[in-house]
């Protein structure tokens, strides 16, 4: 009967343990995990984010530019808007996870390159929430939405400019690889 229980009571252990050993160290980051290639993962994915806003915002305009008499379809505005409202929010995610990182690690020039990302996305946020309003009117004026991507348009193009610049400041600082 022993015998039986005893393997019962080894697999409850070990479910124990990994339910709730992995998850607290999965859970925490330390200064380490730029060495570990989280900077990178987050990184890239705040760079994909920007990127995406920035070519729907594109193709937006070119959609204004070729609109028969500048008539922009209401809904293909909301559309367009909802996208980059949902990329800028998870830049501004992945950007905020980079900048706890750097500030455990003491990073100043990582904080200063964040500080003027976090300042782009902040206009391109603000731009954002201009072209909405354009969205919400029973006629989407081509010019003032066009106008709106624009500004997100530069705004991004500045952040992701910097974002890069950053990101290979942080590669260079990685230790060779054995």
């Amino acid at each position: 009967m022993r015998s039986v229980n005893w393997p019962v009571a080894v697999v409850a252990v070990l479910g124990f343990a990994s339910a709730f050993g992995t998850g607290s160290a999965l859970a925490q980051r330390d200064a380490g995990a730029k060495i570990r290639g989280e900077y990178n993962f987050y990184g890239g994915a705040a760079s994909r984010s920007m990127r995406g806003a920035r070519e729907t915002s594109q193709a937006y305009q070119r959609y204004v530019r070729t609109a028969p008499q500048q008539k922009v379809n209401q809904e293909v505005a909301k559309e367009t808007a909802d996208a980059i409202g949902d990329y800028i929010a998870k830049a501004q995610k992945h950007m905020a996870w980079m900048r706890k990182q750097a500030e455990s690690s003491n990073d100043k020039q990582a904080l200063t390159s964040l500080d003027s990302i976090d300042k782009n996305l902040a206009a391109t946020a603000k731009s954002h929430s201009n072209l909405c309003e354009h969205c919400l009117q029973e006629s989407v004026e081509a010019k003032g939405s066009m106008a709106c991507c624009q500004e997100i348009d530069a705004a991004l193009a500045a952040a992701i400019a910097e974002h890069d610049t950053l990101m290979k400041r942080l590669a260079g600082d990685k230790p060779a690889a054995r």
